[in-house]
């Protein structure tokens, strides 16, 4: 079965010092994406609405979807929002424990007091120590992308887990039902590592509520772009033996 996953990068957010939610200008971003979005949609379509477990891509897709029943005038084939792993932003092991890296890195660094750091939030302001204009522009991400890292999820884990997020949203689906439409609610980091990983070198930060699409074909190929990047592929078939296959799947789970 042939379908289509549009990746979104969240609304603009307060800040990346916590699990912020939007500002109003990020409300209003994803609110004119989402009638954007709903002109491509042909009547019959099934939408599926998965999205990232932090308050910002939460509340994007909350409002991507007011959006498009707006601008449809009906909910027919809308499906509801869920919460997707797979689809999460940028993970980070703190005291061996995985957390989100602004909900929950972030804010242990912060509440560190001043002295001698250890080397996990040596690390991590390695990463990032502004969490406002550096962040929002994308620079700790370029970082990440081009940097190993002791405490960070690897590129590559991330890039992954994307690939399965692709791969399983149209699970239980009847083509008989109609085509297929994915709208996933996500992250920078994990768009950038997909893309990179992808096309062979790193386009950039997304704007916010810029997309990725994957056309994902029946035979297993699809079809990835963004910006003027287009690249045919195949979703990956096998996990890399060195990653935990049972935590990369059941994690958040």
């Amino acid at each position: 079965m042939d379908y289509e996953v549009v990746l979104l990068r969240h609304g603009e957010t307060h800040g990346y010092d916590d699990d912020h939610g939007l500002t109003e200008r990020g409300e209003q971003q994803a609110t004119a994406r989402g009638a954007e979005l709903a002109d491509e949609i042909t009547p019959g379509t099934i939408v599926r609405m998965p999205h990232a477990r932090t308050a910002r891509a939460t509340a994007t897709a909350v409002a991507l979807r007011a959006a498009l029943v707006a601008k449809l005038g009906h909910e027919d084939g809308i499906g509801p929002l869920y919460p997707e792993p797979f689809f999460d932003n940028l993970r980070y092991s703190l005291h061996g424990e995985t957390v989100d890296t602004t909900g929950g890195a972030a804010p242990a660094r912060l509440a560190l007091p001043p002295g001698e750091l250890p080397e996990w939030a040596r690390e991590y302001d390695r990463f990032d120590s502004d969490f406002r204009a550096g962040a929002a522009a994308g620079n700790p991400i370029e970082y990440w992308l081009r940097n190993p890292t002791l405490y960070f999820e690897p590129p590559q884990i991330a890039a992954h887990r994307m690939w399965r997020g692709v791969a399983t949203a149209a699970d239980g689906h009847d083509p008989a039902g109609g085509p297929l439409l994915v709208l996933a609610s996500t992250h920078s980091a994990p768009m950038r590592a997909f893309v990179a990983t992808t096309i062979g070198s790193d386009p950039g930060e997304p704007h916010n509520l810029e997309d990725v699409r994957v056309r994902v074909r029946q035979d297993g190929s699809a079809r990835v772009s963004f910006r003027e990047h287009v690249v045919e592929t195949s979703i990956p078939g096998h996990l890399p033996p060195w990653i935990d296959r049972t935590w990369f799947e059941t994690f958040g789970r």
